[in-house]
C-alpha cells in the first residue's frame, strides 16, 4: 500500500493523539464513554478536549477540501451535476443533508475549501489558492472553518481596495492570530484591518452605521416597557460608557462590602466588621438586570435628579494618532467599541463634554508616582490601555472600564512603584486569578506575559498577554515589511 497523503496522515496523527490522551488520562479502569470521562484526571480531560477540537479541525479541513471538489463537479449541464444526479439542487444542500448541519455550514465548507484549493492555469498545471497562508493552516488543522471563513469573507471584500503585498500582510496577520483569538476575534480583528488597508472607506462606512440608528419603545400585552435599537459607535460609546460606570460602580460596592465584612452579624463569631459578613449584601441582580437599572437611572437624573447615583467621573476616550489628527488621514478608536472611526469624528469628540484627549509627555499628566502613591491614576489607567487594550490576561474580552490596575511587581510584597512600567490592565476576576493561583507577569518589548504556576504547567511557559487591537496589528504589518525589505537592504 503507498504512503498515506500528508492530509490524512494530519489525521491519523490527531486520531493517534485522542486515543493516547484518552488512556493517559484515565485515573482508573472505567467502561463506557461517560464513565472514562467521570474516572479523567483535570489535566487529562483538558488534554482530551484539545485533542478532540485539533481532530474536529483536521476533519473541518478534509470535508472543506471534499465540498470544494464536489462543487467543481456541479456544472449545472445535464449528465455533469453531481448533486442533481442525486436529486439535490445544488451541491450545498447535499452537503447539509450528508453532514446533517445547517445549509449555511455547508455553504461555508465550500467556499472556503474553494479559497484554500490550488487552480488551475492556462498551461495545464497548478497555481496556488488564492488565499495561500489560509489554506497552510487550514491544512494543518490549527484553524476550523468558522474561522477561516471569517478571513476569507474580509479578503475576499477588501481585495480591489488594497494592493497585493498588504493584502498578503493582512491574511499572515490573521492565520497567526486566529488560534488565539477564535473567530469572535477575528470578527473583530477585521474591522481594524479594513481601516488599515483602507483609510478612505472609514468616513463612508461611519456614515452608513449612523444612518442606520434607530430606537424603539413600546408597551407589551404583560405590562413590560421594551426597548430595541441600536446605536452608531459614537452615540453607542457615550452610553456604553455611563451605563458601564454606573453598574461597575454598583459592583465594586457589593464586592467591598464583602471584603469588609460590612453588616456582620454581631455574635456570628469573630469581631464584627472582619468575620460573618451578611449575605443579604451579596448583588442579587444579573448584568442585565443592572444595565436596566442603569439605562432608568440615566433616565431619572435627565428628568432632574440632582446627581447620577454612585457614578464615577466617566470619560470616553478616544485614541488616535498625532500625525493622523493634524493631517485629517487616517482613523481613531473609542475605548471599549471595536469599529474604527474617522479622524473627523475625532475631532468632533475632542469638543464634545465628557469627552477628551489625554496628552502624554514633558509638561503633561504625571504618569510615573514611584512610591509616592499606591493606586494607579485614571490618566495612568487610560496610558495603560494604550497598550494592554482591554483586560491584558490572554484571550479575555473586557472592556478597560471593566479592569483594575495590578502592580507586576506588587505593592506590598515586591515594594513596586507605581509607574506605568509596573502596571498592567486586570479585569477583577482574572486579578484575584494572579494573587490566588500564583500566576507570574512580566513586561517586554511592550507586551506582557503571564507565567502559570508550575501545577497548571510544569514547564511554566510564557503566555503573550493581550495587547491593543491597534498596536498589535501595526506590530505585526511593520515587522513584515522590514522582513520584505532585509534582502534588498542586504
Amino acid at each position: 500500500m503507498s504512503a498515506a497523503p500528508e492530509a490524512l496522515a494530519a489525521f491519523a496523527s490527531a486520531c493517534a493523539s485522542v486515543g493516547d490522551g484518552w488512556v493517559g488520562a484515565l485515573m482508573r479502569p472505567s467502561a463506557g464513554v461517560e464513565a472514562d470521562t467521570r474516572a479523567m484526571s483535570d489535566d487529562g480531560l483538558v488534554r482530551v478536549s484539545d485533542a478532540l477540537a485539533g481532530l474536529a479541525r483536521v476533519v473541518e479541513s478534509l470535508q472543506a477540501r471534499c465540498a470544494a471538489e464536489l462543487a467543481s463537479r456541479c456544472t449545472g449541464e445535464e449528465g455533469a451535476d453531481l448533486a442533481r444526479a442525486r436529486g439535490f439542487n445544488s451541491p450545498e444542500r447535499m452537503i447539509a443533508q450528508s453532514t446533517g448541519r445547517r445549509y449555511s455550514d455547508a455553504v461555508k465548507l465550500v467556499a472556503v475549501g474553494q479559497a484554500t484549493a490550488s487552480r488551475a492555469s492556462f498551461t495545464g498545471g497548478l497555481r496556488p489558492a488564492r488565499h495561500p497562508h489560509l489554506a497552510a493552516a487550514l491544512e494543518q488543522g490549527a484553524i476550523g472553518v468558522d474561522s477561516a471563513e471569517v478571513i476569507r469573507r474580509f479578503l475576499d471584500g477588501i481585495e480591489l481596495r488594497a494592493d497585493r503585498e498588504r493584502l498578503d500582510d493582512a491574511e499572515a496577520f490573521l492565520v497567526e492570530r486566529a488560534p488565539a483569538v477564535g473567530a469572535d476575534g477575528l470578527a473583530r480583528l477585521v474591522k481594524h484591518l479594513e481601516a488599515h488597508l483602507d483609510p478612505d472607506g472609514v468616513k463612508p462606512r461611519e456614515d452608513v452605521l449612523r444612518a442606520r440608528r434607530e430606537l424603539r419603545i413600546w408597551e407589551d400585552a404583560s405590562g413590560m416597557v421594551n426597548l430595541r435599537g441600536a446605536l452608531d459607535p459614537v452615540n453607542g460609546a457615550s452610553l456604553k460608557a455611563a451605563i458601564d460606570g454606573l453598574v461597575g460602580a454598583e459592583l465594586r460596592r457589593a464586592r467591598d462590602a464583602r471584603r469588609t465584612g460590612f453588616g456582620a452579624i454581631p455574635g456570628a463569631g469573630g469581631a464584627e466588621g472582619a468575620h460573618g459578613a451578611d449575605d443579604v449584601f451579596d448583588e442579587q441582580r444579573s448584568i442585565g438586570q443592572m444595565n436596566a437599572d442603569a439605562l432608568a437611572d440615566l433616565a431619572r437624573h435627565a428628568l432632574g435628579c440632582a446627581a447620577v447615583p454612585t457614578l464615577r467621573q466617566v470619560t470616553v476616550v478616544a485614541r488616535v494618532d498625532a500625525d493622523a489628527l493634524a493631517s485629517g488621514v487616517g482613523h481613531g478608536t473609542i475605548d471599549g467599541i471595536e469599529q474604527p472611526v474617522s479622524v473627523e469624528t475625532v475631532r468632533e469628540l475632542l469638543i464634545s463634554a465628557g469627552i477628551a484627549p489625554l496628552y502624554i509627555g514633558t509638561g503633561c499628566a504625571k504618569l510615573e508616582l514611584g512610591r509616592s502613591v499606591r493606586l494607579f491614576t485614571p490618566a495612568q489607567k487610560i496610558a495603560l490601555a494604550e497598550r494592554d487594550g482591554r483586560c491584558a490576561w490572554p484571550g479575555c474580552r473586557r472592556p478597560p472600564s471593566h479592569t483594575e490596575a495590578h502592580h507586576v511587581a506588587w505593592w506590598t510584597r515586591d515594594d513596586g512603584p507605581t509607574d506605568l512600567d509596573n502596571g498592567i490592565l486586570l479585569c477583577s476576576h482574572h486579578h484575584h486569578r494572579i494573587h490566588n493561583d500564583g500566576w507570574r507577569i512580566f513586561i517586554r518589548d511592550g507586551r506582557s506575559w503571564f507565567v502559570p504556576p508550575a501545577h497548571l504547567d510544569p514547564e511554566q511557559r510564557p503566555r503573550p498577554g493581550n495587547l491593543a487591537t491597534e498596536r498589535d496589528i501595526g506590530r505585526h504589518l511593520a515587522e513584515r515589511r522590514r522582513a520584505r525589505s532585509a534582502p534588498h537592504a542586504a
